[in-house]
């Protein structure tokens, strides 16, 4: 359970109000979140109600009798508030320990019993520390909702602090193609800060799927990168995961003895010089930090020669080295890195040569007979993300259909 949200509920029991926020609760809010939100209950009994309290006690022993009795005491008793009077309190008791199968006589002896006052008046003080005045007022960790308050408030306020403690994950070139089956992927357990460059579209199509922030950033330029950096750390304040994705092909595929020194720098620059500084800056906070993990998104191009690419399976074979070099050094620093190599994935930036693939596909070229989908890369990222390899800084994670294999 992810106990770094807490809800907090300070209600009396002979308060409609608070009957109506048990409901709500039952409803809906224990079936949504209550494998990730720790749920606490708080008495409050207001002097105007005038068996809440001795109700409250009551719970206390119910609570000792066996777990989860206080709970199911706190929904009967608000379900009956109308037809409940200190004189018919015991009935009440009665009514509901003959329901679980447990004496009422025991029960009801808790009414004397000065340990389950002092807890009840306890409650009373710790909601009078935070300012509680009436009820029900609900804390989700310590945003406080008061009396009158819809599920959807207090929903979008759990929500909220779930996102401030979720971990944070940077996912470059997210806005289409494997960037964006990763973001979708991480935004499940993850707060996302997804790249884009050109696509503002795509972009916002996926936070509104996913909740994921959205910035532009060329990935080739210095200030981009600052910027990134400046406002995951403003935003967010803290950094968990690197996953560097955003690349590019060339714009026209020429022989490497006629390729540009244009193309080539342009290669370079996005697919090796900014995921490298990059991945610097962000090594360095979170060495600060205590620790995270880095995924770079190479190619199986880092090690195949394809004379019509050069500049981008150098800047593929170089962004490797990379990866290395920084699992070396890292390692120290609780920070793992990883490499992932995509091999023939289907996505738009081989669109115009899929066919061509797929032919080469289904005569042979890789042992299993099938493209690659985004949705594969991203559940190795998903491994990553989850510390399934923490024991294996610097592995490089051939997603290719077994094209890495040499077979005789």
């Amino acid at each position: 359970m992810d106990n770094q949200v807490t809800v907090t509920a300070y209600d009396s029991l002979q308060c409609g109000d608070c009957a109506r926020f048990n409901a709500m609760l039952e409803e809906s809010l224990l079936p949504k979140y209550r494998n990730r939100v720790k749920f606490l209950h708080r008495d409050f009994p207001l002097p105007k109600h005038a068996w809440s309290k001795p109700a409250a006690i009551i719970g206390r022993r119910f609570d000792e009798i066996a777990c989860g009795l206080a709970s199911g005491w706190r929904t009967y008793i608000l379900n009956r508030i109308k037809s409940t009077t200190p004189d018919t309190l015991v009935d009440r008791v009665r009514e509901y320990a003959d329901e679980v199968g447990v004496d009422a006589g025991t029960v009801l002896a808790g009414l004397n019993d000065e340990l389950l006052a002092a807890a009840v008046d306890a409650d009373i003080r710790e909601g009078q520390a935070r300012g509680v005045t009436r009820t029900p007022t609900v804390f989700v960790n310590n945003e406080a909702f008061t009396e009158s308050f819809t599920v959807e408030e207090i929903t979008a306020g759990i929500e909220k602090a779930l996102s401030q403690t979720r971990p944070v994950a940077i996912v470059t070139g997210a806005s289409r193609g494997i960037g964006r089956a990763i973001a979708i992927e991480l935004a499940r357990t993850h707060q996302v800060v997804a790249t884009y460059r050109g696509r503002r579209d795509l972009a916002e199509s996926l936070a509104a799927e996913t909740g994921a922030a959205i910035i532009q950033c060329d990935i080739a330029s210095r200030e981009d990168r600052e910027a990134l950096i400046g406002y995951t750390r403003k935003a967010f304040g803290r950094l968990n995961l690197l996953v560097n994705n955003a690349g590019m092909a060339q714009r026209e595929r020429n022989d490497v003895l006629t390729a540009t020194e244009e193309s080539f720098d342009e290669l370079i620059n996005t697919n090796l010089k900014g995921p490298h500084f990059l991945t610097q800056a962000a090594a360095r906070w979170m060495a600060g930090q205590g620790g995270g993990r880095i995924a770079f998104v190479t190619s199986i191009s880092a090690y195949t020669a394809s004379v019509n690419r050069a500049e981008y399976c150098i800047s593929k074979a170089g962004l490797s080295m990379s990866v290395a070099l920084y699992a070396a050094r890292l390692a120290q620093s609780n920070i793992q890195v990883f490499e992932i190599r995509p091999g023939i994935i289907r996505t738009d930036m081989i669109a115009a040569v899929e066919s061509a693939y797929e032919e080469k596909i289904a005569n042979g070229l890789l042992p299993q007979r099938r493209m690659g989908e985004s949705d594969d890369v991203a559940k190795t990222i998903r491994a990553i993300a989850d510390g399934l390899l923490d024991y294996s800084t610097g592995q490089i994670l051939n997603v290719d259909g077994g094209f890495h294999l040499r077979n005789l």
